[in-house]
């Protein structure tokens, strides 16, 4: 695995770019680099290595683990920002966080065994094959409630016919860990500092920065004061913009680096 995975992803991105024919495509890809920056920013690099590796021949390691239910369900109850969508570990099972910030509604769901699972496949493999819809997804930026799930597979629609005239086997690698990008962060409940994360960046667009310091140092011991989570937020370091985030899975404020338009425009690739 290379050591600098995504800043390398990043890069062969662009490259991608010739292959756009749509502005539907070239959108596709910007939001694909966004998430890649969102990863990167959220100090999650080497998990996403860790789930990358795994994807394609075991199950991804698990968010977190817990002994016992009540243990988990104490954390739960005690989150400030449960990571919904997360995959958590709760002795030999598996469960799904869900969690609404609207509604402040939190639960665990058990997830099926591999064995219960097993059955499922075989249920399913006794009826009829479902024809393939190929029909596009709506257009994620039209709902009034953002949905990461309907933005992966809206992505995944525009980018495959990209991928089918691609040749370069790096560059049909960077489109795949794009999609598995999207996988990553619904598996670790990161949906909603995503769609933060988005709104950070129409912010850093529309108006000036919350504050501004001359070191990462003086930005970081200012965001120790900040609640937990931190409002979204952008703030200014040195020339650079930042958002303010919140990593869920390790429960810790994060700055997370806003890219440069020219980071995000279609054109040759631009230091990361």
């Amino acid at each position: 695995m290379k050591p600098d995975l995504i800043k390398g992803t990043l890069v062969v991105l662009h490259a991608v770019e010739r292959h756009a024919l749509s502005s539907e495509q070239h959108d596709a890809l910007r939001h694909s680099r966004l998430l890649l920056h969102f990863i990167l920013g959220s100090e999650e690099e080497g998990m996403f290595k860790a789930f990358l590796e795994n994807v394609d021949t075991a199950p991804p390691p698990l968010v977190l683990s817990f002994a016992t239910k009540d243990e988990a369900d104490n954390w739960l109850l005690n989150h400030p920002a449960p990571p919904h969508g997360a995959v958590i570990g709760v002795a030999s099972e598996r469960y799904h966080v869900a969690y609404s910030r609207q509604l402040e509604y939190r639960n665990l769901l058990r997830l099926p065994s591999e064995a219960e699972l097993a059955q499922m496949e075989e249920s399913e493999d006794e009826g009829e094959d479902a024809a393939e819809d190929e029909t596009e997804p709506p257009n994620p930026f039209e709902r009034t409630r953002f949905s990461l799930f309907e933005l992966y597979r809206w992505a995944c629609f525009h980018l495959h016919p990209m991928e089918q005239r691609i040749s370069s086997p790096e560059e049909r690698e960077a489109i795949r860990t794009t999609r598995i990008a999207f996988d990553f962060v619904m598996y670790v409940g990161e949906e909603h500092g995503f769609e933060d994360f988005l709104r950070s960046l129409h912010a850093a667009r529309t108006s000036r920065p919350l504050q501004s310091f001359a070191t990462r140092e003086a930005a970081e011991s200012w965001l120790e004061t900040q609640p937990e989570p931190p409002p979204p937020a952008v703030v200014a370091i040195g020339g650079e913009l930042y958002a303010v985030g919140y990593n869920r899975r390790r429960e810790v404020r994060v700055l997370i680096r806003i890219p440069q338009q020219r980071e995000l425009d279609a054109g040759p690739p631009a230091a990361v």
